[in-house]
């Protein structure tokens, strides 16, 4: 193995021990080490696509499934568009990304918000 990078999540017992890694970095077996604050991800309800924390696809009301890649009605394992040309964006109504795409309009909207709206996640 050739790998030269790794990501690991440490969980301290203290806020201020955290600080002080984000503020300053730690070293770990003679090697420098950048923190960084580990932020809640958005709920995405995998049955109609939307960035809505106060459900999940058990709990969707909607009636039918909605892909995440076309944004046609069927579920997004059976879809079998592959050409992102072709993707279609359930949350902002727009061609060319999925209702994944962290460059969705709608989802940096939401992932502003949640940010503004969560102190935890200034730092």
């Amino acid at each position: 193995m050739n790998q030269r990078t790794v990501h690991t999540i440490i969980t301290l017992k203290s806020k201020e021990s955290a600080n002080q890694i984000l503020c300053f970095d730690t070293t770990i077996k003679g090697k420098k080490v950048f923190g960084c604050k580990l932020l809640p991800e958005l709920t995405q309800c995998l049955k109609c696509q939307f960035y809505d924390r106060s459900h999940v696809t058990a709990e969707c009301t909607q009636e039918h499934n909605m892909c995440g890649t076309c944004g046609t009605q069927h579920r997004t394992a059976t879809c079998k568009v592959d050409d992102p040309h072709f993707y279609h964006c359930a949350n902002c109504d727009c061609q060319g990304h999925t209702s994944w795409s962290r460059d969705c309009p709608a989802f940096i909207n939401k992932w502003e918000s949640f940010k503004n709206q969560n102190k935890d996640s200034r730092y």
